[in-house]
């Protein structure tokens, strides 16, 4: 592997990481409008969701940007990123939200090309 390669992986992290660690940081600065945002979308028990939201977003995305069990980190944010892309983003008849909904397959194919992947040299994670 060479050194580009893994100057692009750390800052292919950085970029996917960023999205995940600026809505935690918007959800924590935001609590009662994000848990009625995820209560109008249907969502069950949204108090839970947003605390298994900010977590998951937060410390996935952390351990993606330092390069700590990444290839788990990665696959949990594409995880979560399904019920999400569903609930949010899913509406046919919008043209922003088709946009929004393909932004996430799009971020959602980059988490498993790194889960696949790996962190690269520039990580806690030598691999």
């Amino acid at each position: 592997m060479s050194a580009l390669d893994d100057v692009l992986k750390f800052t292919g992290r950085l970029a996917l990481a960023a999205i995940f660690l600026w809505a935690a940081w918007g959800k924590v600065n935001n609590p009662s409008g994000t848990i009625s945002h995820i209560q109008s979308a249907g969502i069950p028990a949204p108090g839970l969701a947003f605390v298994l939201a900010v977590a998951i977003e937060s410390v996935c995305g952390l351990c993606v940007a330092i390069g700590w069990r990444v290839r788990y980190a990665a696959f949990a944010l594409f995880l979560f990123l399904i019920p999400a892309t569903y609930f949010f983003h899913f509406d046919l008849s919008s043209r922003i939200q088709v946009i929004m909904a393909l932004k996430n397959a799009a971020i959602m194919g980059g988490l498993l090309i790194l889960a696949a992947a790996g962190p690269g040299r520039i990580s806690v994670d030598k691999s």
